[in-house]
């Protein structure tokens, strides 16, 4: 099983999934990261394609995450997460991106799967980080929560 895949089935598990990844998984992990600069509607189809959900666009898609009350749906979700892919341009990290990315979670599912694949392209093709497949996001998201933590 090669790294993506390894980054993969990990994500899935997190989510409760314990299979293997699926070929559509990877491909759409392969083509978002290989992506220059992903937009909203690249988003929308790796979710599409994950979880078979849309973006919170409407009123009425409201969703409850554990204790977390995201904002309310509505056409202010895809201007939020446009603004949260923006400052990903900019240089916020991934790990700040991640975060921000959570707290809104723009869609009705789908949103750990493709936050952290979010976080990876970020880790790829901003940080460069050589490591991050085969660490995986876990191991490596921790580290990034305690260096975060120990800012002023």
């Amino acid at each position: 099983m090669s790294t993506l895949q390894t980054f993969i089935k990990e994500s899935n598990r997190i989510e409760g999934i314990i299979r293997a990844p699926t070929k559509s998984e990877i491909l759409v992990h392969e083509w978002l990261l290989a992506l220059t600069s992903p937009t909203v509607a690249d988003l929308q189809h790796f979710v599409r394609t994950v979880a078979r959900r849309e973006i919170r666009d409407q009123q009425g898609m409201d969703v409850v995450v554990g204790s977390h009350h995201p904002p309310r749906g509505g056409p202010a979700i895809p201007e939020a997460l446009g603004f949260i892919l923006d400052n990903a341009k900019r240089g916020v990290g991934p790990y700040e991106t991640h975060q921000r990315y959570e707290a809104l979670h723009p869609f009705m599912d789908g949103n750990g799967r493709s936050g952290r694949a979010l976080w990876l392209w970020q880790m790829v093709n901003q940080v460069k980080d050589p490591y991050v497949l085969s660490r995986g996001f876990l191991h490596t998201f921790y580290y990034q929560a305690l260096a975060h933590g120990d800012r002023p």
